[in-house]
Order: structure tokens, then C-alpha cells, then sequence
């Protein structure tokens, strides 16, 4: 019983969530849609100690499927990610990103990052048979930086 009073206590809020898997191949004028609009699917999200409502403002959960970033992320896991302004993006390094770009939205591990010198983010899978591929600046059309699980610990990448 206490433990339910606890966590009556927490102080929660509501997350938008891509109502839609997140993974290789899914259509980027889907998220768009999403993007541009209020129908988002939300999420009840229990705040965890010293955060408030206002540095998940920007939040959105996404949802996994497939396997290409096992052991990092599972499918079935939902992950927090944060957009990341286009001046930051030659900044990122050995993060978990979504992927916005041509058609595509994709999760998947920045380990290095060219932006700066060849104009490409490489992105890996972390699953073994996944590989990685480059990306042009030009294709970009935003990314998110995954920090937390949705419900866990925040995301590290193994190595």
C-alpha cells in the first residue's frame, strides 16, 4: 500500500508519442502530418526526481521496432528524444539519434560525425548485421537526440 501512495505522488505529465513505429523505412510524410497538426497519441510520463514539465517541453516518445539496434534498443522499447537545433548537429557524437531524412526516419547510433568536412553523418546500427551508412547535410531534415527510455534509465550506448 505505500508504495502506491508513493507513486501517487509523483508528479506526472502527458508526452506526445509518434503514434506510428519508429524504424528504417518509415515514411517521413507521416511524421510530417504528425508534426504539422495536434494528433499526436500522448503518453502519462512520471517525472523523474529534480525534473519538471518544462524540460520535456519539446519531448516526444517513439516507439521501436526491428532489431537493427540491439543490444542499445530493443523492438517494442518507446524512447524520450529531444530535437536537436541543425546548428548542433555537427556536435553530436556517440549518441542514439532519430533520423529525419529524404523519405526516411530512422533510429540509429552517431559515432562520428563529418558534417563539417564531407558534409555526411554516418549512422550506425548497433546490431551486428545492421552496418551504417552516410547521410549528406542536405537530405537532413531534423533529428532528434534520444536521452532517456520511456519508463527507464537514460539511453547509453554499449561499446
Amino acid at each position: 500500500m505505500q508504495a502506491v501512495a508513493l507513486l501517487s505522488d509523483i508528479p506526472t505529465m502527458w508526452l506526445r508519442r509518434v503514434s506510428f513505429k519508429a524504424r528504417a523505412s518509415f515514411n517521413y510524410a507521416h511524421l510530417q502530418r504528425y508534426m504539422s497538426s495536434d494528433v499526436f497519441d500522448t503518453v502519462l510520463f512520471r517525472l523523474p526526481p529534480g525534473k519538471t514539465e518544462a524540460d520535456y517541453a519539446d519531448a516526444i516518445v517513439f516507439d521501436i521496432e526491428g532489431d537493427s539496434m540491439e543490444p542499445s534498443l530493443y523492438s517494442g522499447q518507446q524512447v524520450i528524444a529531444w530535437p536537436v537545433p541543425d546548428s548542433k548537429w555537427e556536435y553530436l557524437h556517440n549518441t542514439i539519434c532519430v533520423v529525419d531524412y529524404d523519405d526516411t526516419v530512422t533510429v540509429k547510433a552517431v559515432r562520428s560525425n563529418d558534417l563539417n568536412n564531407r558534409d555526411g553523418l554516418t549512422l550506425h546500427a548497433t546490431g551486428g548485421a545492421g552496418g551504417y551508412f552516410i547521410v549528406a547535410r542536405e537530405h537532413i531534415h531534423s533529428i532528434w537526440e534520444v536521452r532517456e527510455f520511456y519508463g527507464l534509465v537514460p539511453v547509453r550506448l554499449l561499446s
